[in-house]
């Protein structure tokens, strides 16, 4: 018999398939994120604000729009980037140009982040760091033949070009982004997805995830263990009345 183990507490018996949520879960969404908001923040500036002697402000405004806390250069927990859409985020940093004095849609902002995904994606890797335990879950999973699956609130293609980089994309059956389905987290659509895919059973499913949206999607799919990982943006009060098994890292994740 196998069954999926936390903190060395059984969950779930005959376990067909793990969700994984992203950032925070899989990789260190402080040194993801951070990197890529300067490096978006840094563009608009470049390509609105040249000259101007505020620029510095707008910039740090822009960072923090997106969701990085200035002062202690770490993400918020409560987003909006690795936790909203990337349309919403797109929405909110054009909204920032435009209360610096600068006309800015949101067309043209989605192809400002756009021309930031094309300069990362040739060399990803240094914005990536694998969280502890990912790899030994996921070689348990596989040998003992469980889908795992990678639910995330980025974009499809970047979810993935991130996996590929880290040299894990073979471990999952499917990678599925914001951008796959009508409704993102904390909605049950994406989870429905990856269990589709795998004509997997919720009361077979596990979903895993740093962010209290990624256990109410758990919970509205109704996938039968939900597991909080402390190694996101979200402490343990958080997760408080949720329903979720707390772990602080995925060491403490196991199948036998």
């Amino acid at each position: 018999m196998t069954a999926l183990y936390a903190n060395g507490v059984m969950l779930l018996d005959s376990p067909e398939m793990v969700l994984l949520d992203k950032d925070g879960t899989i990789i260190d969404i402080h040194h993801y994120w951070t990197s890529m908001i300067r490096l978006r923040a840094r563009l608009v500036v470049e390509q609105c604000f040249r000259g101007r002697t505020d620029a510095i402000d707008v910039e740090h405004n822009l960072i923090d729009a997106m969701g990085v806390d200035i002062s202690s250069g770490r993400m918020k927990p409560e987003g909006p980037v690795g936790v909203k859409p990337r349309p919403f985020i797109v929405g909110v940093t054009a909204a920032t140009v435009r209360e610096s004095g600068v006309d800015m849609d949101d067309a043209r902002m989605e192809a400002i982040f756009a021309e930031i995904d094309r300069r990362t994606a040739a060399d990803l890797l240094p914005l990536l760091r694998l969280l502890p335990g990912v790899k030994d879950l996921l070689d348990a999973l596989r040998a003992r033949a469980i889908a795992a699956a990678v639910v995330s609130t980025d974009i499809t293609s970047r979810a993935t070009s991130a996996m590929q980089a880290l040299g894990i994309a073979h471990y999952f059956s499917a990678i599925i982004g914001g951008d796959a389905v009508a409704h993102t987290k904390p909605a049950p659509d994406l989870a429905h997805t990856a269990l589709a895919s795998s004509s997997c059973s919720p009361s077979r499913a596990a979903v895993i995830g740093d962010h209290p949206v990624d256990i109410q999607m758990g919970h509205n799919a109704r996938c039968a263990a939900n597991i909080a990982v402390l190694t996101g943006l979200s402490d343990a009060d958080a997760f408080s009345g949720l329903g979720c098994t707390l772990v602080d890292n995925l060491t403490y994740v196991t199948v036998r």
